[in-house]
């Protein structure tokens, strides 16, 4: 259930015309209105019961209300709730209340919900805390305290995934001049602007930055002992954070890895999230040493209070790390653990990334209804953007219907995917070329192209550029020159040589390799895990692991990934 304000005292812009019009149809139905205003301040889901009790009504007698409120298209059953049909709406109904009505049935929620969640056991951590916070807003005397716990009921809706709402109580901090509370809400409003989509983030979070710029000039003007390397209030380190998110999406690696890095938070919580936002790029940019190396110091500063709330974001960070090193039974535990810690802790901001990293494990192993299982089970309004799990659905959809429907759908993803996943670019011309998508083909082309001009230092996105465009032209001799650091991109190229009927170079490791050894190997570069592996070759997963041991210091590799390597595309 969500639960929350409206941004602003009015109606929302394009939507003041539509409110008229609901108002009218709505004048013949006695308490509808009413009915709409009180289900807007419980949230834009609520349940029928609590409407009953807020308006101090029986169930039976809300029903033409709730009819007429359906008919005009304002609400919507979502199950067994109500939920309003646009959240442009939902917002414009709270923006027409009057600011004192709102907050005396914000008390009534705020009694009436935290109520029931604080005395519920089986409610995650977050959502009981946020019962406790509107307890307190709600209770006499809380107008002393009241920024400070709207900026807390901010950030714990954030967490949530509740980025309309906890906007609205960022904004609702209104203290009497610059500090801690003006700035932390700056920072959630910042963030909240971002997750939900809203192209004012990139111009709210540049402002934050060229303040700090002039405050600091200023600084270094008026003293000469400015600590070096000091760490940046909340609202600078979000505006980085942020735009690195932005200059990412947009291709601009260099930037977005500088300012992932820049501004480094005093705040514990937010510096926990621009590390967890540099050691993703970095796995995707297989530097998978330096993800690593950073998720480790990440967990070593987590404190007690912390680690109960964030080490199963962690986890989920990592796991995306170890799914790309090819380490998939790792990556699956690790993905599991941390989705069941995010769950009980209520911070759901990472679902969709630890889903995908399961869902792609399910895939590499062959079961591809368990992977779509997971790619279908919902998450948070406004989640944090998981390239992973637009990827493996992809791949997905591929495999269950087809390349024309893979196509269909890769005409919509974004082009972010080009930078983040090595082979994208390549399957997607083998795919677009089997669906007959000539256009297809040429714009995924084209985009890498743009994608590696903008950033020749980046070795994979050189590469996959490379790839797409030797596959498209049918040039084999080209596609023999590419050097893939991504092992699973490199598979793909020398299965694409093969299919151009070029004969490709075997590792002259493979013809060391025993009977065991290579059956071992293929299946490893289908993607099974040991106890998959020992199904399919009859042995136990201990044997197996015994096998992948000798192989790896035969070789002198450290993980599966580069063992692929040395599997020959037509093995």
């Amino acid at each position: 259930m969500r639960y929350g304000e409206s941004d602003s005292g009015s109606a929302p812009a394009g939507v003041g015309d539509d409110l008229a019009r609901v108002r009218d149809r709505l004048r013949g139905t006695p308490g509808a209105w009413t009915l709409a205003q009180v289900a807007a301040v419980v949230g834009r889901t609520c349940r029928v019961a609590d409407l009953a009790e807020l308006t101090g009504q029986r169930v039976v007698q809300l029903l033409g209300a709730v009819d007429a409120l359906l008919d005009a298209e304002v609400l919507e059953w979502a199950g067994d709730d109500l939920r309003f049909r646009r959240e442009s709406v939902w917002s414009a109904v709270l923006g027409a209340m009057p600011r004192v009505l709102r907050d005396a049935v914000t008390a009534d929620c705020d009694r009436l919900l935290g109520r029931r969640v604080a005395g519920d056991r089986s409610a995650d951590e977050l959502t009981r805390s946020l019962a406790l916070v509107r307890a307190a807003l709600a209770r006499p005397g809380a107008a002393r305290y009241a920024d400070d716990l709207h900026g807390l009921l901010g950030n714990l809706l954030l967490l949530k995934g509740d980025a309309t709402a906890a906007r609205a109580a960022a904004e609702r901090v209104q203290p009497a001049g610059p500090g801690r509370l003006a700035d932390e809400a700056t920072g959630t409003r910042l963030a909240a602007l971002a997750l939900a989509g809203d192209r004012r983030a990139e111009t709210a979070a540049e402002a934050v930055l060229a303040a700090d710029r002039q405050v600091l000039a200023r600084d270094h003007q008026q003293s000469a002992d400015v600590p070096a390397g000091a760490r940046a209030p909340v609202s600078v380190s979000v505006a980085a954070l942020v735009l690195s998110e932005l200059r990412w999406r947009r291709g601009m690696v260099a930037e977005s890895l500088h300012l992932a890095r820049a501004h480094e938070s005093r705040a514990p919580h937010w510096r926990l999230w621009q590390r967890l936002a540099l050691a993703d790029k970095l796995g995707s940019l297989r530097r998978l040493d330096e993800a690593h190396s950073l998720l480790r110091a990440t967990r070593d500063d987590l404190g007690p209070r912390e680690r109960d709330c964030y080490e199963g974001c962690v986890d989920i960070v990592e796991a995306a790390v170890l799914l790309v090193a090819g380490r998939l039974d790792d990556a699956a535990d690790r993905a599991e653990r941390g989705l069941a810690a995010t769950r009980k802790a209520g911070v759901l901001l990472l679902i969709p990334h630890a889903l995908a990293v399961l869902a792609a494990v399910a895939l590499r192993t062959g079961d591809v209804d368990r992977a779509a299982t997971l790619l279908a089970e919902p998450t948070p309004g406004h989640a944090v953007r998981s390239t992973l799990h637009d990827w493996v659905s992809l791949l997905v959809t591929a495999r269950r219907y087809g390349p024309e429907r893979a196509a269909a759908a890769a005409a919509s993803t974004d082009p972010v995917l080009l930078l983040a996943e090595p082979a994208a670019a390549a399957w997607l011309v083998r795919t677009a070329t089997a669906a007959d998508d000539p256009d297809l083909a040429r714009r995924v082309v084209a985009e890498t192209a743009r994608l590696a001009a903008a950033n020749p230092a980046v070795p994979t996105v050189v590469a996959a550029a490379a790839h797409a465009k030797a596959l498209l032209d049918k040039d084999p001799a080209a596609l023999a020159a590419v050097v893939h650091v991504d092992p699973r991109a490199a598979a793909l190229a020398r299965r694409d040589l093969a299919d151009l009927g070029e004969p490709t170079e075997t590792s002259p490791a493979w013809d060391t390799f025993s009977g065991v050894e290579r059956a071992i190997a293929r299946l490893v570069a289908e993607g099974m895990t040991n106890r998959q592996i020992a199904t399919r070759v009859r042995l136990s997963p201990h044997t197996v692991n015994y096998h992948l041991r000798g192989l790896f210091r035969r070789l002198g590799i450290s993980s599966r990934a580069e063992l692929v390597r040395h599997v020959p595309a037509m093995a």
